[in-house]
């Protein structure tokens, strides 16, 4: 999360010849980053949040205890920006019209990603991850998690860990196998810690539908049942870029940033709002 590390002086602070005004809508890992380099280099930024909280995805994201480290770095970006003196306004969903009458030199998007959804029948027990892991929705004691990459697999790990019953369910041939780069000692971990708390795992299924109590797949051709609680989708994130597209034609100096960009990772986010915002 340190995009200077090892590259010092190619990453050096870019000196700035007249302070700009820029307004950094979203207050995720890529906001944070973007406002804190601004404000480094003599800017004056201003934060906008839909929410009362900084750190995106990585409030769900850290919500097990073994990803504490998400948590703090959400807590460091926040005292940063206190440091900084760059003023966060909590609470506020940013318009169109709100950006133009704001008299700004330029404008950051990095509003950040929603997790995909689809309808699967009996949908009021059909959750996102993001959703069981910050408490809004209550996982029960049978749970299926459809979705074998890191966030899903990090979910089911985390309710085996407390005691529930996990299912998860995979299209692909096996788990973990689209994430981008992934630290081998992180992935190979999680592979081993998942089979180590009885957690099943289902692959090459495409799932079909939730009805009374039972989730359907069909796998290699026959349909499988089952019986679950509730359905827990992680089948990856989208691109939240609506305003930036608003937007696009109408600033002349505006930049797009993170995973309202492109859904990645925490590091992906972190290193593209540093070089964007170290070149403003």
């Amino acid at each position: 999360v340190n995009p200077q590390a090892a590259r010092e002086r190619f990453m050096a602070y870019t000196p700035i010849l007249k302070a700009k005004k820029v307004m950094v809508i979203g207050g995720g890992v890529a906001g944070c980053e973007a406002a804190r380099v601004l404000a480094t280099r003599g800017h004056k930024p201003e934060v906008f949040e839909a929410t009362d909280h900084l750190g995106g995805n990585l409030i769900p994201g850290g919500a097990p205890d073994f990803k504490e480290d998400d948590i703090a770095l959400a807590k460091w970006f926040k005292r940063q920006l206190e440091l900084l003196e760059v003023p966060v306004h909590y609470n506020t969903k940013v318009t169109k019209e709100m950006v133009l009458a704001g008299g700004y030199d330029a404008v950051v998007c990095a509003t950040g990603s929603t997790p995909k959804m689809f309808p699967l029948g009996d949908d009021e027990k059909v959750y996102s991850a993001a959703d069981v892991l910050t408490g809004a929705k209550e996982a029960g004691d049978t749970m299926v998690v459809v979705g074998g990459g890191l966030v899903g697999c990090e979910t089911a790990l985390w309710l085996a860990q407390k005691g529930k019953k996990v299912t998860i369910v995979e299209a692909l041939p096996k788990i973990l196998a689209l994430n981008g780069p992934l630290c081998h000692a992180n992935s190979e971990m999680l592979e081993r810690l998942i089979p180590f708390h009885g957690i099943e795992v289902v692959c090459g299924a495409r799932v079909t539908g939730y009805k009374d109590g039972y989730l359907s797949a069909t796998v290699d051709g026959e349909e499988k049942k089952i019986p679950c609680d509730g359905v827990i989708l992680s089948v990856g994130y989208r691109e939240n870029n609506s305003l930036y597209q608003e937007l696009e034609f109408e600033v002349p100096e505006i930049y797009q940033l993170g995973d309202a960009k492109k859904v990645a990772n925490i590091m992906y986010a972190i290193w593209d709002a540093f070089e964007v915002a170290n070149h403003i």
